[in-house]
Formats: structure tokens, sequence, C-alpha cells
């Protein structure tokens, strides 16, 4: 390399060392379908810097923690410090964690436990260093036992981790059978990660449970926590959607209305709610008569035909028609169900809607009864003003502004399901619907969601789709045929289009039948969250939409519906609606407690990356072209803004990389769909760019000293830093250059590096004189190690500083004697 090409070498390669410092910090130059959010990579990285991957991670739903938690494992393989990973998630979300490992990072090692492998030795584990599990699963002693043989894991993770209970009632402590799993595990392991976006739920015991699990040692202090707050900095990361902003500055998330379709009374249907009440009132007041269990299970029936009269007629009229048929023929099949718990809450409703059933008359003359309600229920069915309203008011609404609009409906039932599917086939045709609900296997979700997204107009979903099913891409209108009794359902619900990568406002219908009783109360109940919820997200006098989301979720959290609804049968209105106030206020108590404690919580904070080096994509860019140039790799067409280049390599290249062709076509971005379908994606996984980086770190001789110019500075000198832990373990990693000048002054990382390392560079002349140069090495040698000594805590600790690069930006005095000398240092430093 000649002198004329000094500059531009020391540009690459510092940007070399820049940017695969910023991915071993960040995991952000991962294989990603998305671009990293400024908080996503801001988590990362402080995790990385803490000296400690022991952390709850409480972002909002939506935020992207699956993102998170894949950009982290891909920034400590980078490092080599993270070989066996287990992740333990709620039954649902192990394929889509498989997935999402795959398709976003590439690491496509993962297996899920019961399902790919299973083990019968503890040597079969040798051959599963990635491995996902359900927690349902895992909690059985006979596969806990399994997995207690499996080793030490460098990292667990658990989502959903709320699930993971434990109860204190005076010096009890109450440990469900997942926070045991979550106990046990924990002593195979040095570091786990817990992620929820409700942590705390209003119950303290529970959260500081949760603290335990991360830091044991600290167990003592979590038991303080009330007098200590500040405490949770070091312990939990939250963001909030009212603050996620892109890389621009802006924020993420483009709101939400939403909007109630009121049924037209219909003197049907208020005939058959007062039938129906009539029956429940009896029914309820028989099973009161009944002491134990037989009790408990009238009330139970009773319940269910209450919530499924508010999601639809189909659904009532099917459940007292079985009910009907069974009393009149006892030798029925019993229900596959029964009256045991519902293994997975997110198919309460579907397990509910199978069980409600048994053989015995609760009352005398139910059958009559239970006849004309019946005969009701089917003449209300042929006129349904509910269904009516959905499609010729509800769907009209929608298709006005554009017909060809996919929308997303929720109902709690599989009969509700069904009914819907039936009507919507008839009118729109049978290639319109799509359907998930819980009876379906993750192949079968998959294909529909496909099905939704490529052909489909409608995806009709049980609530085994308000978790793990992310539709922001392809849809933002979403209709509650029936509003769920537990309101964070329904936040849930939502949070299936308002998250990260919607790019519209997303329009939410909740529809409502007000001659029904119980949908009046669940109407009166959202309307009054609806409302503490906007006078809580007052902030002076100005009201954030973005801040309303993130209390909705936490007030709904907290809000116990029951028992309101269970004592709404028999109580009047005046103290239905006095229960709901109490309960709100209690919810918002709750709520604003978590709030303030939540506060004391890490969060994404611009600021708190002053001081490092701020690199971006624009960076990885400006790199890949500058390598090309310098290694005569031909650029021949520069497509789609320039985001896809066509490349022609050199026979050098070719053989290095072990490719025949020599044409290549690259792209900076995944998300432009045909452009990068035979392009391969510049990240740290891509073949190229791992050589181009190889090569820029290996420039010697002006590479390492070169005269540059366009720098408000005397030289230009770069560093690695480092870190290490107490057990000697290096833990954190920077790269740094420091911009000094003879007067005294150092500058570590300014703003006007970060612009400069985007332009190519020409040599200047001249460098400064011997006594000079060591001014200025020894200036930023100083600035390093006050860098070192800031980061320090007490369990990161300094380890060393390695000189990378210098460059001058002065005169032309003894320019061969202070080149000798400043590569000198280098070679001495490196030794």
């Amino acid at each position: 390399m000649g002198a004329d090409d000094d500059a531009e070498s020391f540009r690459l390669r510092i940007l070399a060392y820049g940017l695969t410092a910023w991915h071993e910090n960040t995991g952000s130059l991962a294989r990603l379908s998305i671009d990293p959010l400024p908080h996503q990579i801001h988590l990362v990285h402080q995790i990385l810097k803490s000296g400690n991957l022991n952390w709850l991670v409480a972002d909002d739903v939506g935020l992207g923690k699956t993102v998170e938690v894949g950009m982290l494992i891909s920034a400590l393989k980078q490092r080599g410090v993270c070989r066996r990973i287990l992740l333990v998630t709620p039954p649902g979300l192990v394929r889509q964690w498989k997935e999402e490992m795959h398709e976003k990072f590439g690491l496509s090692d993962f297996r899920i436990y019961g399902e790919d492998f299973t083990v019968r030795t503890a040597r079969d584990w040798k051959l599963y260093d990635h491995v996902i599990g359900s927690m349902d699963t895992l909690k059985h002693e006979s596969h806990l036992a399994n997995v207690m043989q499996s080793g030490a894991w460098d990292l667990i993770v658990f989502d959903e981790a709320h699930r993971l209970s434990r109860s204190q009632f005076g010096m009890k402590l109450e440990s469900s059978e997942r926070y045991q799993l979550a106990r046990r595990l924990r002593d195979m392991t040095e570091s786990v990660l817990l992620l929820s976006a409700t942590p705390h739920q209003g119950k303290q015991d529970k959260f500081q449970a949760l603290l335990e699990l991360i830091r044991p040692t600290r167990r003592d202090e979590i038991r303080m926590l009330s007098l200590n707050p500040q405490l949770l900095a070091e312990m939990v990361i939250r963001n909030n959607k009212a603050d996620v902003i892109d890389a621009s500055g802006n924020y993420i998330f483009q709101g939400k209305v939403t909007r109630v379709v009121s049924v037209p009374a219909q003197p049907e249907a208020e005939v058959f709610d007062k039938a129906l009440q009539a029956y429940l009132r009896k029914g309820y007041a028989a099973g009161a008569q009944i002491s134990g269990a037989n009790g408990r299970a009238v009330g139970f029936v009773m319940t269910v035909y209450r919530k499924l009269a508010a999601s639809s007629v189909a659904a009532i009229e099917g459940a007292l028609e079985r009910r009907l048929n069974r009393i009149r023929d006892p030798q029925m099949p019993a229900p596959e169900a029964g009256m045991q718990e519902c293994p997975d809450d997110r198919y309460l409703g579907e397990w509910e809607e199978r069980s409600a059933d048994t053989g015995k008359e609760f009352f005398a003359g139910e059958i009559a009864l239970l006849s004309t309600t019946l005969e009701l229920a089917r003449a209300l069915k042929k006129n349904d003003g509910k269904l009516a309203a959905f499609i010729y008011e509800l769907l009209r609404q929608v298709f006005e502004a554009n017909p060809a609009e996919k929308v997303l409906i929720f109902t709690e039932y599989r009969a509700t399901q069904d009914y819907i599917a039936a009507a919507l086939r008839g009118h729109k045709g049978d290639g319109s619907v799509s359907l998930i609900h819980g009876g379906m296997n993750p192949d079968e979700r998959g294909a529909a969601i496909a099905h939704f997204e490529a052909q489909g107009q409608f995806l009709i979903s049980t609530e085994a789709g308000a978790e793990g099913i992310n539709l922001q891409r392809h849809c933002h209108v979403m209709v509650n045929y029936d509003l769920p009794w537990n309101p964070m359902r329904l936040v849930q619900r939502v949070g299936r289009l308002y998250r990260y990568g919607q790019k519209q406002k997303v329009v939410v219908f909740n529809l409502h039948a007000p001659q029904t009783f119980d949908a009046q109360i669940l109407e009166t109940l959202y309307s009054r969250i609806n409302q503490v919820v906007a006078d809580m997200a007052q902030v002076g006098n100005e009201f954030r939409e973005g801040l309303r989301e993130d209390i909705l979720g936490q007030v709904a959290d907290m809000v116990d519906v029951d028992d309101i609804l269970q004592e709404a049968i028999t109580a009047g209105g005046a103290r239905t609606n006095a229960r709901i106030d109490e309960a709100l206020r209690n919810a918002c108590e709750a709520t604003s407690k978590q709030q303030e404690l939540l506060g004391h919580a890490s969060g994404f904070d611009a600021k708190s990356a002053m001081g490092e080096l701020a690199l971006t994509k624009e960076h990885v860019r400006a790199f890949v072209i500058g390598m090309c140039r310098k290694l005569g790799i031909t650029v021949t067409a520069e497509l789609h803004s320039g985001n896809v280049l066509e490349l022609v390599l050199p026979d050098e290249i070719c053989q290095e990389l072990k490719r025949r062709a020599s044409h290549l076509r690259i792209a900076f971005e995944r998300s432009m769909p045909g452009a990068t379908a035979s392009a391969e994606v510049i990240d740290i996984n891509s073949p190229l760019f791992r050589l181009l980086l190889r090569k820029a770190k290996a420039i010697s001789g002006g590479g390492l000293y070169a005269p540059i110019a366009g720098l408000n500075a005397d030289a230009a000198i770069a560093f690695m830093l480092y870190w290490q832990t107490d057990a000697g373990n290096r833990m954190r990693e920077e790269f740094a250059v420091a911009l000094v000048s003879d007067n005294g002054s150092a500058r570590l990382n300014p703003d006007e590096l970060t612009h400069w390392m985007l332009q190519d560079q020409q040599s200047s002349r001249g460098v400064p004189e011997r006594e000079c140069a060591e001014r200025l090495l020894s200036q930023a040698e100083a600035a390093a190690d006050e860098r070192l000594a800031k980061i320090s805590s007490e369990g990161l600790h300094p380890e060393g500083v390695s000189l990378v690069a210098c460059a001058s930006l002065a005169g032309d005095l003894r320019a061969r004697q202070t080149e000798k000398y400043a590569n000198s240092a280098i070679n001495q430093q490196s030794e």
C-alpha cells in the first residue's frame, strides 16, 4: 500500500474494529429481518456492559423481547462465551421461538425438548447445546429429572416469567410447580434472564420472588425492596411503548383508536335474555343449596352459559341444546374435560365450552324452562341482530375505505368462531376465512396465518391466538366479536397488531349488544377502565396516547371481574356499579404503586451511550464499499437506492470465499421483498463481510500510521479497551478513538469522527515531531485510562488497553522519524 492510500487504510481499519466491537456489545449485526431499534440495542448493551447477565426484562408487550434475546445471544456467541443455552417458554410459544431464532438470527441449532428430541441417559444431553422447552412439560417430575441431568448451562431464559409464581402467606412461602422448576434450573447456571411485560401484577411478594431468581445472593436486599427501590436499576430493564423511538428519533407507534358498534335494540333479543336470566337465577340458587364440589359445578355451568350468551346466540343455543339432551339421556358420553383444571389459560374459553355440563336436573322444572329458553334462542338466531350489525354495519365501515382490508376477529368460543366463519364464507367466499383455535398444532396455525396474510381477508381466532401470533405487517383492523371477562385478554388481543412493525394506526371495533344483561356490565366496565386510564395518562396539561396504552395494560391486569359478574346476577344495578368502582379504585392504586416501583428500573436513555463510538448501518455500507475499492472488487450496479449492489469479485477473492461465480449480489437490508431474494445480506454471518473485516484488521504499515485530514485535532489514536469480572473473565470491551491536540485536550469518540468515517479519505502530508508525537500518544492513553476507570464497577474491573492505529493531522516535520516512533509504540503495546 502506498503512502497515498494511508488515510483510507486508517479509516477502513478503524471501521473494521469499530463494527466488530459494536456487534459484540449489541448484537446489532446479527441476521435480522428488521433493523434493531435504539431501545433494543441499548438493552443488550446495558446487559453486556454491566458485567452480569442476570436481569429481568420487563419491556411492554410488542417491543420485541424475542429480538432482544436473539441479539444478546448473537453478541455472546461472537465473544465465544455462550455455548449452551436453554429457552423455557409457555407451551404455545416453543415453535415460535425456534422459528424466530432461525429466521432472524441464523441460530438454527435450537431443538425442542420432547418434540425434536428426547433423552434416555445423561450422555444424550451432550448432543444438545441449544434447547427450547415448554415450562409445563419440564415442570413434571419425569421431565424435570431428565433436565436435571443435562449439566451446566451458560444461559437460561424464561419467557412470560410472571407465570413463575410464588406467594407469601405470613412467614410461609407457597411456590407453583413452574416456580419450583425455575428454582431447580437456577442451580444449573450462573446466568438467568427473565422476560415479562407484567412482572409485578400488583403483588409485591410475587415480584420479589422473580428478583430472587435472578439475584439469589441479594435475597435480603430484595426483601427490603420498599426501603431501597433504587436497587431495581441494577436488576430490571423496562421500556414503555410511550417512549420508544426509531433511529431517527421518531416515536414508533402510530396510535390506536377504539370504536364501539352497538347492536340496535331487538325485541327477540330482550325476550330471550329475560328467559335466560330467569333460568340462570334458578340455577345459581340450586347450586347454592348443594354443598361442596357438586354445588360449585352447578355455579360453574351457569357462569359459562352467561359468557356464551354474551358471545353469540349460536354459542348459547348449542350449550342449551346439549344440556337438554343430556338431561333427557343421562347415558350420553361425559364431557371431555369435566371439572378438572384447564391445562393452559389461553384455552380457558374453549375448555369451559366443552366442560360445562352434567347429567342431572339442577332444579325441578328445569327441562321445561330449558325448552322454552332454547326455542327463544333458535328464534333469535334466525334474525340475529348482532351478526347483522357485524356484517352489514361494521364491515361496511371497514370496506368503505379499503375493500381489500384484512380483518382480525377475536372471540372466546369455538361455537361463535364457527358461526362467524360460516356467515363470512357465505358473504365473501370459502377462501376468505382462516381460523386459529386451541385444537390446532403449530403447523396448522402457521398455515392459517400464511393463508390470511397471502390471500385471505379474515382471520378468526379464539384466545389461543391472543399470544404468540404477530400480524402487524399485514393487518391493522381488529374486531372483538365478544369482550372477554378478563380485561387483560383484550390488551393481549390488541397486542397482536399494536406492536413494532405496525405502520398504520390500529383500529379496534368492539361489538356491543346493550339489551344483553352481561354485555351491559362488560361495556360499563370497559368504558370505566378507559376513563380512569385516560385520567392517569394525563401528565400536566398533556394527554400522552402512548402512555395510555402502557397504563391500560397495567390496570387491566389488576382488575378481577369474576366476583363482580358473579354477584351481578342477584345484585341490583347500583350494587354492581359500586363493585366496578371499587375494583377500579383498587386496580388504579396497585397500578400507581407498580409504576412508582418500576420507575426505578433501568430503561432506554440516549445519554447512557455518551462516550461510546456511535456507528450505524450507514457505516456498514461505507466500510463495504471502501473495502471493495481497496481489494479490486468492482461495483457494477447500485440498486434500490444503494441498498443492493451488484459486484464482480477478483479471482483471489473468489478463491478465499470458495466461490466459482465471480458475480455476487449483496444487500444491506432484508426488508425489501424480491430485491434480496438472490442477495447475500451483509450481516455478521455474511462470508464476504467476515472476509472484509479480517482483511481490514490485517492492514499494516501505512494502515497503522497515516497522515490524514478533515478532523479538528493533531492526531487520532484508536484503542480497544477491556474490562473483566472478579473471576478474570472478559465481560466488556469497547473500541475508542481519541482525537488529541498538542494543547493538552483529548476527546474520545466525538460526533465529528463518526461523520468522518463515512467519507472516503485521501492522505495529507506530514506528521508531528517525535516529542510532539510522544505527548499526543500520552494524552490519548490518559483518556483511555480515564474511560476504563469511569466504566468500572463493583463487578467490572479494568483489564487493559490495546493500541490499534494512529493517524496524524499535523505539519510535515521529521515525518520519517515520527512514523517510525508511532509504529514502534504500537508494536510494543501489542506485545
